[in-house]
């Protein structure tokens, strides 16, 4: 526990270490995951550049016997001696370098050859190992020439590639490390009769946490007590603050604004929903595209392909009595072919989509459904809560004319009681006299009865707020003479909550939901995709031509969900791929119809089985943008299949006629692989102004 003496306490238990180079070593032990594994790389390929560069000193003089003549090389015995001490030397230090970086190599190899797969290190260890062997040869004879600098080059171009793309998975997962970054790291947590603080990760479920005004929420769970506005941009998308009190649910990144918490612990670790978001992602970077798989199938075919092309050019080269350069063209062969770039031309764009889709406060639930959504030519929207707000409001309130209140005091009771209930209706007249600057009544006593209305007493009258057969069970004599009234005033397709008085009907609140502020914005920008845009929706064929006259488009109404499914097959056969767009509940048939489902609003539930797509907010504008992510990242995908295949089709014949040697071969290859890794990384600024 922190006290007076936690400064001091912090500074001891920080290690101590001798020098930087113990310091790297300690940060890399205690790396994790693909972060850890570039680190540890980039370690190695450091310590063997530096033996590579001696190797290539040493390597120098013994070429000096091609350059000049014999005699000046033979004046002293240092000079006859020398050539041996750097051919061993250079053997000493290139088997180091294999150590560092051929040793990972090798194992990775050995684990696909037990597995029956002739890996892409295969081809590495096949070539630098022939290298190798020819050189050691030379030195265990005392002629010829040796090739270890050759070797290790090879070796640090090929290693310096796999940081590189190393590099780039760190990039791409670089949106779940900030998730896990939001959350602090101690608690206060209510232990023993007082507030203890104690690490994130010791937080046990039950456990009732204090969350600081402007501090961030570290669990979820339910308030038990205070209340606050609180930031849930992290889980809705929403920019603006919601209310929340004692028995509402707050999940962890959610910050209360203007008053503190305390949270009992509901959920932790994976099952949290920044556990579970984490999980999508990783699920979702793991799982592979058509594209993806047609890359590693063709890659798996190449790799042997490669081993006999090089084994030719060995042959045909020895049975010219080139043995040296036979094996020099057949070594630059497997190196130009090396299908690196092949192998992560795919997966790192389509990963820099997804860290890119996060941001936006979009997840791809799996890898397949960049892929298709890139091919969409009919995008479907369900109107209720897609299209349109899910609180309906008042926009009519009807009095009776029996009743002898004003207009203004019959609203202010409405009001009154409608602050006893949280149902959306009830949100709605509330916000409905505030728009006519009514203030609510005062009511001495309200009683809510859920799911059908409120009763309350104010200046010695019951009023009663609810639907019809709330008040007909109520009142003695039911809604009597106003039932003609209600019928002839109450709208079919709508809405409608009814205010009594004592025992008689006082009034009647119709209510209609209205559209998204972005929804005629977003539909503009997906026609602009060349998309074709529908709405399906279980609304009256009414409420549906007025969808239809305000956005200009296809509305289809008074649909079943076995319509909806329909539809979507009839949009499929006619013009392509759909997609839907839902809020993931009622529609999820009509998600999992659709080529590509996208539910809205997910916020904690990112389980749902039937989207491939979650949008965590409500942002309808965030659906082009994906569409035109997912067209891009596609472009990128066809753009770094295209050079991989247009670099070995050029390379190889260069190699196998000998006009490309090995170092320059691995060059070409660790340039490759760079090409695709620039041109994936472009995803990651990516804001969808610039057309797919």
């Amino acid at each position: 526990m922190p006290g007076s003496d936690s400064a001091s306490a912090a500074d001891s238990a920080e290690p101590l270490y001798c020098c930087y180079g113990c310091r790297l070593a300690a940060q890399i032990a205690g790396s994790h995951g693909i972060q850890g594994q570039a680190a540890w790389m980039l370690a190695r390929l450091g310590a063997a550049v530096a033996l590579t560069m001696a190797v290539m000193v040493f390597s120098l003089p013994l070429y000096s016997g091609d350059v000049y003549a014999a005699e000046v090389t033979e004046r002293s015995d240092l000079a006859v001696h020398l050539p041996a001490l750097l051919r061993a030397t250079s053997l000493l230090l290139a088997s180091t370098v294999f150590v560092l970086l051929g040793g990972p190599i090798l194992l990775a190899a050995a684990r696909a050859a037990r597995r029956g797969v002739l890996a892409v290190d295969a081809l590495i260890v096949i070539g630098v190992g022939a290298t190798l062997v020819y050189s050691f040869l030379a030195v265990w004879r005392g002629t010829g020439h040796t090739y270890f600098e050759t070797a290790c080059m090879i070796l640090v171009l090929v290693t310096l590639g796999r940081y590189l793309e190393a590099s780039g998975r760190s990039r791409a997962a670089d949106t779940i490390r900030a998730l896990e970054k939001l959350l602090p790291d101690e608690v206060d947590v209510w232990r023993n009769e007082r507030w203890v603080p104690i690490r994130r990760d010791c937080v046990h479920v039950d456990d009732v946490v204090h969350v600081a005004a402007g501090g961030t929420c570290p669990v979820d769970g339910r308030i038990v007590s205070g209340r606050a506005q609180v930031d849930q941009r992290i889980v809705t998308g929403e920019s603006h603050p919601v209310q929340r009190q004692p028995g509402d649910d707050v999940f962890a990144g959610t910050i209360p604004v203007d008053g503190s918490l305390h949270v009992m612990v509901t959920r932790i670790g994976a099952a949290s929903m920044l556990g579970r978001l984490k999980s999508v992602l990783d699920e979702a970077r793991r799982a592979k595209g058509r594209l993806e798989r047609l890359a590693d199938r063709l890659a798996g075919a190449f790799v042997p392909l490669v081993v006999v092309l090089s084994l030719l050019t060995v042959g045909y080269g020895m049975s010219h009595g080139d043995t040296e350069r036979a094996i020099l063209n057949g070594l630059a062969v497997l190196l130009i072919s090396c299908p690196c770039a092949l192998g992560i031309a795919t997966p790192l764009a389509v990963w820099m989509a997804h860290g890119a889709a996060a941001k936006r406060g979009a997840v791809f639930v799996h890898g397949a459904a960049v892929e298709t959504l890139a091919r969409i030519r009919t995008v479907a929207f369900d109107k209720t809560g897609t299209l349109t707000e899910p609180e309906p409001d008042v926009v009519a309130f009807s009095m009776n004319d029996a009743d002898t209140e004003s207009e203004p005091d019959l609203v202010a009771a409405a009001a009154g009681l409608a602050k006893a209930s949280m149902h959306v209706l009830c949100q709605g007249i509330g916000r409905y006299a505030q728009t006519r600057c009514i203030t609510p009544a005062a009511f001495i006593e309200t009683k809510t009865v859920a799911g059908r209305g409120v009763v309350g007493q104010l200046n010695g009258c019951t009023y009663r707020l609810g639907s019809r057969t709330f008040l007909t069970d109520g009142l003695a004599g039911g809604v009597g003479g106003a039932g003609a009234w209600l019928d002839d005033r109450a709208p079919a397709d709508a809405a409608v909550t009814i205010l009594a008085r004592d025992s008689h009907v006082a009034g009647l609140f119709t209510f209609r939901d209205h559209l998204r502020g972005d929804a005629t914005a977003a539909i503009a920008e997906i026609r602009r995709l060349a998309c074709n845009v529908r709405v399906l929706t279980g609304d009256h064929t009414a409420r549906g031509r007025e969808i239809a006259e305000q956005l200009g488009v296809d509305v289809r109404a008074g649909l079943s969900p076995q319509d909806k499914i329909r539809s979507l097959r009839e949009f499929r056969d006619s013009a392509g791929p759909v997609a839907m767009i839902g809020d993931g509940l009622n529609d999820a048939p009509a998600l999992a119809a659709a080529d590509v489902g996208i539910a809205m609003g997910c916020g904690a539930d990112l389980t749902r089985e039937s989207a491939d797509v979650c949008l965590l907010g409500n942002d309808l504008k965030v659906v082009p943008w994906l569409i035109r992510l997912s067209r891009r990242a596609m472009t990128i995908v066809r753009q770094n299949l295209f050079w991989a295949f247009a670099y070995n089709l050029v390379g190889i014949p260069l190699a196998i006629t000998g006009r490309l040697s090995p170092i320059f071969a691995a060059l070409a290859m660790v340039a490759s692989s760079l090409l695709v890794l620039g041109n994936s990384l472009r995803l990651r600024g990516f804001d969808g102004v610039t057309r797919a």
